[in-house]
């Protein structure tokens, strides 16, 4: 699967690795882990299992309330690994809608 833009819009610093969300609720395929890859021009997303600088776990509810900023990422349940400010970084600069 190619990746798709997450939106068209330029990070004004890209960061130098991307970011996985990993729902902890089934299905637990490999289809479920998402890599958001900030390191090109624009942002872009696939379905994949690969090594990141932050990893994020938890109920596939709670990843999606993150990711559109809805909740935050210290959510009890939701497990944050590696590089937070990285994460941190991507969430203050990305929108949907």
């Amino acid at each position: 699967m190619t990746a798709a833009p997450a939106r068209a819009r330029s990070f004004p610093r890209r960061p130098a690795a991307p970011c996985t969300f990993t729902p902890r609720t089934p299905p637990q395929d490999a289809g479920a882990e998402w890599v958001v890859d900030p390191t090109g021009d624009v942002p872009a997303w696939r379905r994949a299992h690969e090594k990141a600088a932050v990893a994020v776990r938890g109920p596939l509810t709670d990843l999606l309330l993150i990711v559109c900023k809805r909740r935050a990422p210290c959510t009890a349940g939701v497990e944050v690994l590696g590089d937070t400010g990285l994460l941190v970084f991507w969430l203050e600069r990305v929108s949907f809608g």
